[in-house]
């Protein structure tokens, strides 16, 4: 009985003691008003979400720039002779290739973002449900 009261209070202050060394130093906007287990959470959620954002953000200006390419090329096109057009039009293809790749890839990550995001938001919930569950434990055994 002393081993499970020593070591859930052991387990619980090392939760809330967690040190912030481990904190993520991935050039995001890290808040340091929230010291504190939740704090750190909401702050590693809000760097997700802006990492989200700038990827998002980078993927379309590329987007958008291989859209201008192939604007360029296809007006480059229709001015050209007989015998550009065959190259021109290659030239064409390839960058709509690459466009389709650049959104596939776009919306796989995208895709991971929000699995990454839905997995700590679980984590946060079971450590909740854990926590309530030892401190209704820690009660009875008294």
């Amino acid at each position: 009985m002393t081993k499970t009261r020593f070591f859930s209070s052991m387990a619980l202050a090392s939760l809330i003691a967690m040190p912030l060394a481990h904190a993520q130093t991935s050039g995001c906007n890290n808040n340091t008003s929230g010291t504190d287990m939740i704090g750190r959470l909401a702050n590693k959620e809000n760097c997700l979400n802006q990492r989200a954002q700038n990827w998002q953000q980078k993927n379309r200006d590329d987007a958008a720039a291989r859209q201008k390419k192939i604007d360029d090329l296809r007006d480059k096109y229709t001015n050209a002779p007989e015998r550009e057009r065959e190259k021109i039009q290659g030239k064409i293809d390839d960058q709509k290739n690459k466009l389709n790749q650049l959104k596939q890839d776009r919306t796989q990550k995208i895709d991971q973002f929000r699995a990454d995001q839905k997995a700590q938001h679980e984590r946060v919930k079971a450590l909740s449900d854990k926590t309530k569950q030892d401190f209704r434990n820690f009660g009875r055994l008294n």
